[in-house]
């Protein structure tokens, strides 16, 4: 008979059988063909082992169904995966959908009728009989009909669709083959068949075995992981009836022990018997069964990372005799990899990676973007920064900063900000040009273009080979390449549009890690473990809603729904089998491969410390082994650091478990300055300016980083700066302009309303307080209310003083006067006052400094720093020759206009003043020495370097303003 099966349980020595087979029969050249890429090599060693180096072809099921298409000589290539998603995404935009229309607007609904469509066409289920069948079902029922004929037409025009392309599904192509050998048997030439490590068959698969038995008599021999009655194999009983009533006939293998090491035959071969039995028989798992606990899902990472460490260092366990395995691979794959790279272990954690999550990628979707689509600077500023693109990456930097800077928020105001310091940008339009002319073909030639210089630019200085990062980047541009390849074969009205296109390369993914191989733990799925055994082997997460997974609901039609479909109709659409059944032998499976050693491993929380629970497949295997056993884990706390030294896998390890049980090390406050490279130049300076004297009073080191060191920032200056000054250009204009014509009274306040409207309107582009529109449209009407508002008190406070010089600047070697000079030219300062103004005669004089919200008292000056007005008032003595009488910090904002500073006590008596800062002669003068004492000590303490930090309101909301440098706690 041509169809044979061998059953049996795991280590039933039915891969001795199969390979036996394959030998007897290597003259007429079999196929034998292995569930995944590394059970293909690890039987390739095998059979080469014995001298079957020429006479078997081992394969996976995709190189089977290859042969079928080529012997049956079936034309043609098949749709993609890519290129059936754009089919379906096509249907879906044809077909009027108002019961699905929600659900079609979902990124995987695509994907979801693609997976629909294939599974009737494996079932050779015609999309006509398909609508039908729902019409059948639906029918007497208001409310399946919309459904029905909805789901209906979109398999009707995922067809139609498909048809368009010339090209035929997977299903399709190898229905089609199918049908070419039952039709001439003899296209497949007697090639015998041999399939091992399968415990389940798809529809497909089992129309592939059924006609190649049965209708071309070719000689095929299947395994199947079975035993009648027992629960573990429940999940496939279906699967084995189904397989007998195709004519096949069986022979059952008995379980062996052989396999197990000595000292673990007992427990492991007892777990493997007796999983899901009613049996109490208990046995003693020391030295073959361990249970890891970890406290969360880190710490369970490094506990199984640390063990499998110490089986390598310690047993003499061999890399590749050890494998890892995750029911949630695809999740927890990064981290496995992060922590399995940091403890040295070599390891295999293939996972995969969106394309526009890797920086090559990132830079093409970018740059895709801003050549196709509306994209903003932060998308060209993404491909400016793109390894390969700029020779010098800090061009990307000042573009980043001029463009906050000056609010360009869109791609092309970027690149017009380039283009006006740098060269222009053709490469974007090139790309343009390139779809505009010739759709996705073209554009797919211009990419292909780019990723190649790109790539190239790292290595152009040198001959190199790809590195880590380098490999990515090939295997990202590969990625690309072909995607956009295989868009442009399809015809043009299936093509995606700019958008769409972006969108899927964005998402293509790429595998990253090494394959597995000699030297590398194995980490994979429990189901990719099947066909081959292991000396040890660690299941990780095996915790509710992990191990065993929870049930995924079928997109279109449940179970349910199938099976009135199947009764209405005649049809046989496939039932999803019972969910935990599937787990209960896939965690079967798991559990069987191990020779030596099973560890099994759960967390109690997740990294956030929410609870998490212990699955019963654990329980399951607790009921076999001596009781507490899963009671008595080992243990690794959440948020454990490092390990001790007689348990560390790595010697940095060993290193943070110390400094992590140390006291806490409180980090250095910053010391004073003492090179001579830093010191000399303040030491050789003698002119200062006041408003920096200021801001060393108030912290030392905010001077040494905002006026000293003066680092570039990204952003543009803070609001608050940028209004100020604006502020007081704006007064400037109108006071100056008031006093030339008799100066500001309450009955010209509609001409200062006009001359600080007109001052704004006039130069709020060159005092850009936001690069937001919105944003500063709102900034200057509330800084016209607060200058109006100023204007509006201080033509009623009562002075007599009226405002005269305005940014009276003094010092500087550009300034119009000379430096105030302390201590016999010592010391001089210099500065530039906000207004001065003058009594009648011309000789007294009052100083203002504009202020936002807030000033500050005289009795404060010396104990926050404020030594701006003493200076000033000093400066209008010795560098202006007049008399100061007083000098106020003066609010622009806030509810209280009254100015806070200090004043003779009898002078500008109308003025509107604060009591307290009126003051008699003698303390007016001390008051002023003092100023000048206070900044001889923030020179001298400058010239020495002196920085001590004063951290409790450095900054403008309070607190530090720059922590990380300064490293003070604050009180």
């Amino acid at each position: 008979m041509p169809l044979h099966l061998v059953t049996g349980p795991a280590n039933a020595a039915k891969a001795r059988v199969l390979l036996d087979a394959a030998r007897a029969r290597s003259a007429a050249s079999p196929l034998l063909v292995v569930p995944t890429t590394a059970d293909v090599e690890i039987y390739r060693r095998e059979l080469a082992a014995d001298g079957a180096v020429l006479g078997v072809r081992v394969e996976r099921f995709d190189g089977l169904l290859r042969d079928l298409g080529r012997r049956a000589g079936v034309p043609g290539r098949t749709l993609t995966e890519l290129q059936r998603e754009r089919v379906a995404a096509a249907a879906i935009a044809a077909t009027p959908l108002e019961r699905l229309g929600a659900a079609a607007a979902t990124p995987g609904f695509a994907s979801a009728l693609v997976a629909f469509a294939e599974e009737l066409g494996e079932a050779r289920v015609e999309p006509p009989r398909f609508v039908v069948a729902l019409r059948a079902w639906a029918a007497g029922d208001a409310a399946r009909a919309p459904f029905a004929e909805e789901l209906g037409a979109l398999i009707l025009a995922y067809r139609r669709e498909q048809d368009r392309t010339g090209r035929r599904d997977r299903p399709g192509h190898v229905t089609a083959a199918l049908d070419a050998l039952r039709a001439d048997p003899a296209r497949w030439g007697g090639t015998p068949v041999f399939l091992y490590g399968f415990d389940d068959l798809s529809p497909l698969q089992r129309d592939v075995v059924d006609t190649l038995a049965n209708a071309v008599g070719a000689e095929v021999l299947l395994s199947l992981t079975f035993e009648p009655g027992r629960t573990a194999f429940a999940a496939r009983a279906t699967l084995h009836q189904d397989l007998l009533a195709l004519g096949a006939s069986e022979e059952r293998l008995d379980a062996v022990a052989d396999y197990y090491a000595p000292t673990a035959r007992a427990a492991l071969h007892h777990v493997e018997r007796s999983l899901y039995e009613p049996d109490t028989t208990r046995v003693d798992p020391t030295g073959a069964l361990v249970a890891l606990e970890g406290g969360g899902e880190r710490a369970e990472v490094e506990l199984v990372a640390a063990e499998v460490a110490r089986l390598i260092r310690e047993e003499g366990y061999a890399a590749d005799e050890i494998a890892v395995v995750h029911r949630g691979l695809d999740a927890v794959a990064p981290l496995i990899d992060l922590v399995f790279r940091t403890y040295d272990i070599p390891s295999a954690v293939r996972r995969t990676i969106k394309v526009g999550h890797t920086a090559l990628g990132r830079g093409l979707v970018a740059m895709v973007r801003c050549a196709l689509l509306d994209a903003s600077a932060d998308e060209l500023l993404a491909w400016l920064r793109t390894p390969g693109v700029l020779r010098e990456p800090a061009f990307a930097d000042r573009l980043e900063a001029r463009a906050r800077r000056e609010g360009a928020r869109t791609a092309r105001e970027a690149r017009r900000l380039w283009e006006q310091e740098r060269w222009s940008l053709e490469t974007l339009d090139h790309l343009a040009e390139a779809y505009k002319n010739h759709g996705v073909r073209g554009l797919a030639d211009r990419v292909a273009s780019e990723v190649a210089l790109l790539l190239a630019a790292p290595y152009r200085r040198a001959a190199h080979v790809f590195d880590a990062e380098g490999e990515l980047d090939a295997r990202v541009a590969a990625q690309v390449r072909r995607a956009l390849r295989e868009l442009a074969q399809l015809p043009a009205e299936l093509q995606p549009d700019p958008a769409a296109l972006v969108n899927t390369i964005n998402n293509l993914e790429v595998y990253v890690g090494s394959q597995a191989g000699a030297g590398r733990v194995i980490v994979t799925r429990p189901q990719s473990l099947r066909a081959r055994r292991v000396r040890a082997l660690f299941v990780l997460g095996c915790n509710e809603g992990i191990f065993p997974a929870p049930a995924r609901a079928e997109p279109f039609l449940g179970d349910d729904d199938r099976r009135a479909i199947n009764a209405a109709s005649g049809l046989r659409l496939r039932l999803h089998e019972d969910a935990l059944n599937v787990e209960r032998l896939f965690f079967y499976a798991a559990v069987s491969r191990p020779t030596d050693l099973l560890a099994l491993s759960w967390h109690a929380a997740d990294d956030e410390g929410a609870p998490a629970v212990r699955s019963l497949l654990v329980d399951d295997v607790a009921d076999l082994v001596t009781e507490g056993w899963a009671a008595r884990p080992r243990r690794r706390e959440l948020g454990a650091a490092g390990w001790p030294a007689d348990q560390a896998p790595t010697e940095r390890e060993a290193a943070r478990f110390s400094a992590a049980a140390a006291p806490p090390a409180t980090p250095p406050v910053i010391g004073h300055l003492r090179a001579p490279a830093a010191l000399g130049p303040l030491r050789e300076r003698h002119t200062w300016s006041a408003s920096q004297l200021e801001v060393w009073a108030s912290c030392p080191v905010k001077w040494f980083v905002e006026r000293h060191l003066r680092p570039a920032v990204l952003v543009p200056d803070p609001e608050p700066m940028i209004r100020g000054e604006l502020a007081h250009r704006v007064l400037e204009i109108a006071l100056s302009s008031l006093a030339a014509e008799g100066g500001l009274a309450p009955e010209r306040l509609p001409e200062a309303r006009a001359l600080v409207a007109g001052a704004l309107a006039e130069h709020a582009e060159d005092y850009k307080i936001s690069p937001n529109p919105e944003r500063l449209r709102s900034a200057l009407r509330r800084l016209e209310v607060d200058l109006v508002r100023y204007l509006e008190f201080a033509a009623h406070a009562g002075s007599t003083f009226a405002p005269s010089r305005f940014e009276v600047q003094f010092g500087n070697a550009e300034d119009p006067h000379p430096p105030l000079e302390l201590d016999g030219g010592a010391l001089r300062l210099a500065g530039r006052i906000d207004r001065v103004d003058l009594d009648a005669s011309g000789h007294e004089a009052i100083v203002y400094d504009y202020k936002g919200k807030t000033a500050t008292e005289q009795a404060k000056w010396l104990e926050k720093g404020k030594l701006q007005i003493g200076l000033y008032m000093l400066a209008l003595r010795h560098v202006l020759g007049l008399e100061p009488v007083g000098g106020f910090y003066q609010p622009l904002g806030g509810a209280e206009s009254r100015p806070r500073g200090a004043i003779l006590r009898d002078a500008d008596p109308g003025l509107a003043a604060f009591g307290n800062d009126r003051l008699d002669e003698e303390h007016l003068d001390a008051l002023l020495r003092a100023c000048a004492e206070a900044a001889r000590t923030a020179v001298e303490q400058i010239r020495a370097g002196a920085l001590d930090p004063a951290p409790d309101a450095c900054a403008y909301t309070g607190g530090c303003a720059h922590p990380t440098i300064c490293r003070c706690v604050t009180s």
